[in-house]
């Protein structure tokens, strides 16, 4: 399992299914202004992809990261 630096232009789900039995957990997201063009705003955040939907338990553990 390893945490990546994601970027995208909304807000990220906390648990997301991507198909074929994949799962992201987003955490830490935070709200960034692009420097060369202050209307545009996109969001940074943490993820993990595992093979399986992940519990609550986990998603904590994953979060400590």
């Amino acid at each position: 399992m390893a945490k990546t630096t994601e970027f995208r232009d909304s807000i990220p789900p906390s648990v997301e299914a991507i198909g074929h039995g994949k799962w992201y957990v987003h955490w830490n997201v935070q709200k960034q202004i692009d420097p060369e063009d202050e209307n545009r705003i996109y969001y940074q955040y943490n993820e993990v992809q595992l093979d399986h939907k992940p519990t609550a338990k986990e998603i904590k553990k994953i979060k400590l990261l």
